[in-house]
């Protein structure tokens, strides 16, 4: 070429270029332009990325994995004529690529065919001498005529060598350009798009694609105390990944952690990231390149938004500080619909608490199950009478079927609370996992199904009563927070700092012998001494025979106007059986025996025949037996009549007026198992 001809292909290529928008179409302009130009098969263009000193390939022919180029693109920088262009800031040319000393050759030695040329320029910003500053290279072009010995001239170095000077600022405004309207596009989706959280990433994902090419985009949320910080996946598109197979890594030691330390964004070119335990398994899923960016909300780490690619060398620094800005954006947006989804999990959280209040408030309450002659009875009522009216905890005990709920809905009601809460917490239907939340409450990410804030049993008593019913269920670890709220009247949520005050009145009972319970290491001792203020012990059906006939009318009253039945008396007979009868169930099984014999009535006086499965399969105990042992018989006897069936309206638990899942807990301790069937 001639210095005119020269100059002027330059400023043709100078023109065209500058009518690019997108840096996809100045790589299509740069092509049309170069390639009969120069007279070569293959123009491709790079950036480069000083930090990672990595290129990044921007033409289609480093990008398909089918082209001959693709091997080239994914080698890392360290050797390669690309590395050395930069290093000399200015145009190398080879007439022989496979006897050069550069890594391009082994890369693409089987797809050489005879002698390539090879010619890379470096497209860089001219140095400011008068700062001193040194010239910056943005990207690389790199022009290849496989099988063309001696295709390129001096000359033609020259004049890309100086191309590549020319249209630098035309390449940094292209992509100034193209970074502002992305941003544009993406603040409108997320300001003005109808999006929540879960599809926050899908909406912008069509914008994205137009500007960074990419497989995987992620939206991770960070979760968890400081001391045990952990990660969720809030949205994923492109990969599948296996949450649970990445806890084999230690959270320090990968790159969300760093991330969250630093709050700095991460390029991983697919040559740089051994230094993060995961890595390994995101190759395993194909994914070879990420920048990974920080999201803020209110100025503390949220999470970070990820980008990947099945190829290596796959993103620039350009790449990552459009990702940086992407990602200010996001962060705004998601504190509005972390703002707005709060404010409607709350309100749908206190439409629930309502309820639940409701509920628990207007609890119908039988107090003719707590009323009798005998002394027994007397004795606990006149104890109820003298602690409701008093703030002291108190510790109900009595066998299964006493009355215990019955009582503590007693004290409640004739004490100054009466108009606030009762709230009421089985220690035993809840698993040891979900209790302390229960009670407690939790924060939103304090693990990992804790999508939002939740307040705790105790919190929704304030001002009123909580009754911990079967509190020797308790775990021992939530047994020392209990005895904080007995004491101070104070807790934190799971996963809070803030502490919680209340004034809650606490109310408990039991049907285990906890000071053997003590001995045995499950449960606390001072607790024990803490809840055991006021001692109320309920006495059995057997020690206070003289009520039963009382009761036994009561019950077939009340169940005769419920299922419309005409029972109007119990006739002597069975009166005397129900009084003879142990009753290791107590008021409960005698309630459920005589709703059983008043379905089962044909007239209006029960008879002893329709006491079906009274003392059924065992004879009358006369010795004294423990509470676990009367419990256990009761059970079993019940479990006999429902022939083992445990759920609905036939089912044991249904009878013995308890959850399913109370049931199999009781079944568990105290060695209950269906017997083996024994085949005919």
């Amino acid at each position: 070429m001639g210095t005119l001809t020269t100059t002027r292909d330059q400023f043709r290529v100078l023109s065209s270029l500058l009518q690019a928008k997108t840096l996809r179409q100045f790589d299509e302009r740069l092509q049309q332009e170069l390639t009969p130009a120069l007279g070569c098969d293959v123009i491709g263009l790079y950036l480069y990325s000083e930090t990672t000193a990595a290129f990044s390939p921007v033409s289609e022919c480093f990008r398909d994995p089918a082209s001959p180029a693709y091997p080239v693109a994914q080698l890392p920088a360290a050797g390669t004529i690309k590395e050395a262009v930069v290093r000399a800031g200015q145009a190398i040319l080879t007439q022989d690529l496979s006897s050069s000393p550069w890594t391009e050759a082994q890369a693409v030695a089987p797809h050489l065919r005879h002698t390539t040329s090879v010619l890379v320029a470096p497209i860089r910003m001219p140095s400011e001498s008068t700062t001193g500053a040194t010239a910056k290279t943005l990207a690389v072009i790199a022009a290849v005529s496989p099988g063309k010995p001696d295709s390129f001239s001096e000359k033609d170095r020259i004049f890309l060598d100086v191309l590549g000077q020319h249209i630098a600022p035309v390449l940094t405004a292209v992509l100034a350009a193209e970074e502002r309207d992305t941003l544009v596009a993406i603040n409108s989706q997320v300001v003005l798009g109808t999006i929540t959280l879960d599809n926050l990433i899908h909406s912008i994902q069509p914008i994205l694609s137009n500007v960074i090419h990419h497989d995987v985009t992620g939206l991770v949320r960070f979760v968890g105390e400081p001391h045990n910080r952990w990660f969720d996946i809030v949205a994923c598109e492109g990969v599948a990944i296996d949450q649970e197979a990445l806890r084999q890594f230690p959270f320090e030691q990968m790159a969300a952690a760093e991330i969250l330390t630093t709050g700095k964004p991460l390029l991983l070119t697919g040559h740089n990231q051994e230094r993060f335990a995961e890595h390994r398994y995101f190759e395993s899923l194909g994914v070879f390149s990420a920048m990974l960016c920080p999201l803020l909300i209110h100025g503390r780490p949220y999470g970070f938004l990820a980008i990947g690619s099945k190829r290596r060398n796959a993103f620039s620094e350009r790449d990552l500080a459009l990702v940086e800005q992407i990602g200010f954006h996001l962060s705004h947006a998601i504190s509005n619909l972390s703002a707005y989804d709060q404010i409607r999990q709350l309100k749908e959280q206190l439409e629930q608490e309502n309820v639940y209040l409701r509920e628990e408030m207007g609890a119908s309450l039988d107090l003719k199950s707590l009323v009798g002659d005998s002394h027994a009875l007397q004795k606990s009522l006149r104890a109820i009478e003298m602690v409701a009216p008093t703030d002291s905890t108190v510790l109900i005990t009595g066998e299964t079927g006493t009355g215990k709920e019955l009582v503590a809905q007693a004290i409640h009601r004739l004490s100054p609370r009466q108009h606030k809460a009762l709230i009421t917490v089985n220690c035993a239907a809840l698993p040891p996992t979900l209790i302390e939340s229960e009670l407690f409450g939790h924060e939103k990410g304090a693990f990992t199904s804790a999508t939002s804030r939740k307040l705790g049993r105790f919190e929704l008593a304030h001002g009123g009563t909580v009754f911990l019913d079967e509190v020797g269920e308790l775990p021992i670890d939530v047994q020392m927070k209990l005895l904080r709220v007995l004491e101070a009247q104070e807790f934190n949520r799971i996963g809070g700092s803030q502490t919680i005050r209340v004034d809650v009145r606490v109310l408990a009972a039991t049907n285990v012998d906890l000071e053997q319970a003590i001995k045995r290491g499950g449960f606390r001792a001072d607790l024990f001494y803490r809840l055991n203020v006021f001692p109320l012990r309920l006495p059995t059906l057997r020690e206070r025979r003289e009520d039963i006939p009382l009761l036994a009318r009561h019950f077939a009253k009340k169940y005769s106007l419920r299922h419309r039945k005409p029972v109007k008396r119990i006739n002597s007979a069975a009166l005397k059986a129900l009084s003879a009868y142990d009753w290791p169930g107590n008021v409960r099984e005698l309630e459920h025996l005589i709703e059983r014999a008043v379905i089962l009535s044909r007239g209006s006086i029960l008879t002893i025949d329709e006491l079906e499965g009274l003392g059924r399969g065992t004879e009358r105990i006369s010795e004294p037996r423990t509470m676990a042992e009367a419990e256990r018989a009761h059970i079993m006897d019940t479990l006999a009549r429902t022939n083992w069936i445990l759920a609905g309206k036939q089912g044991a638990a249904e009878q013995l007026g308890m959850k399913r899942s109370t049931l199999q807990h009781r079944m568990k301790k105290l060695d209950i198992s269906r017997p083996p069937r024994h085949l005919s």
